[in-house]
């Protein structure tokens, strides 16, 4: 993404990896929400917590498997946004881990309250700038990566630079090529680096659910 190093030595071949890399990271989230089921299920019990938690997994899945089918006709300006739902999904995961009350919270949310008027454990209002920059400190380079996807969200000098290219001729001059309806014209190592950011934050929220699994599983064994 923007202002962080690019890796500009890939090929389709790095493309193919990261679009299969997909698929592996959906059956994680899948069996490691199995093992939430499946243990409260012993219990005879369902935690609202977990229901909130399984709602994410699903729009999580959903997310990458839009992104997949969006790339592979190359409509990455409308593929690149769901970055940015993505990243939404992980910071509303981990507003969860700041509040104490977890069914008051999985109230709200139902209710239709929205996150950012919910107040965490120090009673700090959780807006997208809170939890990104808590989530930053866990995560770093996240905070950037949330700054360049809500670029494309509204439309910004991002979009401009998708569908044009420009040679500089002199000083004063130079020309440029604008394209509409070719949808974007993305060198190779810019669709593997949009690829990658989409997978990390899908695995963002796995390495979430994952951890809230095994406190539940010490939970049942205490």
């Amino acid at each position: 993404m923007n202002k962080q190093p690019i890796n500009k030595d890939v090929t389709e071949k790095d493309l193919e990896e990261i679009n299969k890399s997909f698929l592996e990271l959906e059956n994680k989230i899948k069996d490691v929400c199995k093992l939430i089921f499946s243990q409260e299920k012993e219990q005879s019990k369902f935690f609202k917590s977990s229901h909130y938690i399984l709602s994410i997994a699903n729009r999580a899945i959903s997310l990458n498997r839009g992104f997949l089918t969006l790339t592979q006709v190359n409509n990455y300006s409308t593929a690149i946004s769901l970055i940015r739902l993505q990243v939404d999904s992980c910071l509303r995961l981990f507003a969860l881990t700041l509040v104490d009350d977890w069914p008051s919270f999985y109230k709200d949310v139902v209710s239709g309250k929205e996150i950012r008027n919910l107040k965490d454990r120090y009673g700090n209002k959780m807006i997208d700038s809170y939890l990104v920059d808590k989530y930053d400190k866990i995560d770093n380079g996240f905070k950037l990566l949330y700054k360049n996807t809500c670029g494309f969200v509204h439309f910004s000098n991002a979009h401009i630079k998708l569908n044009t290219k420009t040679k500089d001729e002199t000083e004063d001059t130079f020309r440029m090529q604008v394209s509409v309806g070719d949808v974007d014209q993305l060198e190779v190592y810019e669709k593997v680096d949009y690829g990658f950011n989409m997978f990390m934050v899908g695995k963002s929220i796995y390495k979430q659910i994952k951890s809230y699994q095994k406190a539940m599983k010490e939970h049942w064994l205490n």
